[in-house]
């Protein structure tokens, strides 16, 4: 299978005044298209760290990275953003919607960087809402739905630019088992159709959800089964 993310070599460190913090250590993983990985870890293992590398939010201290064969590891801040808006989206656990705007209007936000025509941007939306159960609450703020529906919002906000790539921190971390499982299924089903998709969790009930499990602690990727 094609590999659609590389890590070679990664290290991550932090300088915290006198002391430094060692992240991640040699990370060597590939990621190929169509995967649905989920990266499994306590708090504090690295997998937050390592998610910013596979996703593009950061770059490493040491070692390369590339996104579909070109080496993003020395990008710039600007040219990160451009790779993230046209090839990831990003789903987090705190759903970060903004609070003053439609369900519908979260979901267009995407496009306006895109250079997309309203017309265009909202007709998509309508769409991707519908394809998460939501075409009735299109016009509700945030606050007027509940912690599922928040979730499908982002999912279909993390698709308005039909990334390649899906990334999911926590993604059932704020809401109850059951709808959890309706996150789950919905992230499953954009797999199905050829989304790559990856999963951050400490959460090993998802791990049947998957078709691969990375596991990472004290900054290491544990050898895969």
């Amino acid at each position: 299978m094609e590999k659609i993310i590389e890590l070679k070599d990664v290290c991550k460190s932090y300088d915290l005044g006198k002391v430094k913090i060692d992240v991640l250590k040699n990370i060597n993983l590939s990621i190929s298209k169509r995967d649905f990985a989920l990266i499994l870890g306590p708090s504090g293992s690295g997998k937050s760290t390592l998610l910013n590398m596979v996703s593009c939010l950061d770059v490493p201290t040491k070692g390369n990275i590339f996104l579909e064969g070109e080496d993003v590891s020395k990008f710039s801040e600007d040219e990160l953003a451009m790779v993230r808006g046209k090839k990831i989206g990003f789903v987090f656990q705190q759903f970060n919607l903004l609070t003053h705007l439609t369900a519908l209007e979260n979901v267009i936000l995407p496009t306006v960087f895109q250079g997309v025509s309203r017309e265009e941007s909202e007709k998509r939306a309508k769409e991707l809402l519908s394809s998460v159960g939501l075409e009735k609450r299109i016009k509700h703020r945030p606050m007027e739905l509940s912690g599922g529906e928040r979730q499908r919002v982002a999912i279909a906000r993390s698709l308005t630019n039909n990334p390649e790539i899906i990334v999911a921190d926590e993604p059932t971390g704020n809401v109850d088992s059951k709808t959890g499982k309706i996150i789950m299924d919905i992230l499953t089903d954009l797999n199905k159709k050829g989304r790559t998709v990856i999963v951050v969790t400490h959460d090993t009930d998802l791990r049947k959800f998957s078709s691969r499990v990375i596991k990472i602690k004290d900054g290491e990727i544990e050898p895969e089964k």
